[in-house]
């Protein structure tokens, strides 16, 4: 166990994964078909796909800052926008998405048991866009809304069944909190864990925040599916919008195994293998990864600047 959690913890194994599987993806790419493809995309619907993706962040803030008010913190809409999109431009720019959450917590506050209650609302955060996440996929399902990837159904099937009962084990572990779990627990995350227990039942107990946290977890994967079905438009390819939301779906969750830098590799991997039994060749589905990145930078500049104005000074101190 020690050797596993050192292997997957090790940076030099993730940048060695992350540039062989990235070299694997870009032997595939046919160089000239990338300079057309940048040359004659057009680029109103790549405007579209970043447009998509500012609206994107604005619910997850509206969210965000929904969770913060059940766990006690109030800060004001512009204070929590400030927030979003500062974490939002740490998380394009470090290696993991832990990056991102760990300087949303710290730009709330820096007080101890503060800091856990923020911490446990960025995991419950992060489950309910995940559940937001599944939910599109499976409406895409169960509309036919076009052509999906070969085997849409049983990866789905598969990956809601895991997240699905891992993410019922957890929470029922948090709030029962048998002696044997709560070791497997770090000290310094052991608050975090308890509050974020505690939040997730102050969700599910009260049908109001249910609601609000699933409607805008759905609408903010939608808006992302929509980003990656715009760049594949950009580029020429006509899928289904249920093709792009499936393939978001199975290519996030395959980027959740912490063995490359930032998700690079795995996530062109995945686009291509899952995007090629739609008829979309290997250097579009590497255009579409990359370019989901680029318009996630986009968006998030806004952050650079606030970063930049006020550095990382916590809203409550």
């Amino acid at each position: 166990m020690k050797l596993l959690r050192a292997a997957v913890g090790s940076v030099w194994l993730r940048v060695a994964v992350t540039l062989g599987l990235l070299g694997l993806v870009l032997s595939e790419i046919d160089w000239d078909a990338v300079r057309t493809g940048l040359l004659e995309g057009d680029p109103w619907w790549f405007a579209a796909a970043v447009v998509a993706i500012v609206a994107a962040l604005v619910v997850g803030a509206v969210r965000w800052r929904a969770l913060l008010k059940i766990a006690g913190i109030d800060l004001s809409p512009g204070q929590v926008g400030r927030i979003y999109a500062i974490s939002t431009f740490s998380q394009t720019f470090l290696p993991t998405t832990v990056g991102g959450d760990v300087a949303r917590s710290l730009l709330v506050t820096r007080n101890g048991p503060v800091l856990a209650r923020t911490a446990s609302t960025v995991v419950v955060d992060r489950a309910g866009g995940l559940a937001g996440l599944l939910a599109v996929a499976w409406v895409a399902v169960a509309t036919g809304s076009g052509p999906l990837p070969r085997h849409a159904a049983a990866g789905l099937t598969w990956a809601t069944l895991m997240v699905g009962l891992g993410g019922a084990v957890v929470v029922v572990l948090l709030l029962r909190r048998p002696p044997w779990f709560m070791r497997l627990i770090p000290a310094r995350a052991l608050e975090t864990a308890r509050n974020a227990g505690r939040v997730a039942r102050d969700v599910v107990c009260n049908p109001g925040a249910l609601v609000v946290l699933m409607a805008t977890s759905v609408v903010f994967q939608a808006l992302v599916s929509f980003q990656i079905w715009a760049l594949a438009r950009c580029l020429g390819d006509h899928p289904s919008f249920g093709a792009a939301a499936v393939t978001l779906t199975l290519v996030t969750i395959a980027t959740l195994i912490p063995l490359s830098i930032g998700g690079f590799g795995i996530r062109e991997g995945s686009y291509v293998v899952l995007l090629a039994s739609i008829g979309i060749g290997a250097t579009n589905a590497t255009l579409i990864s990359l370019g989901s990145v680029v318009v996630l930078l986009i968006a998030s500049l806004p952050g650079a600047v606030l970063l930049a104005m006020n550095g990382m000074r916590p809203a409550l101190e």
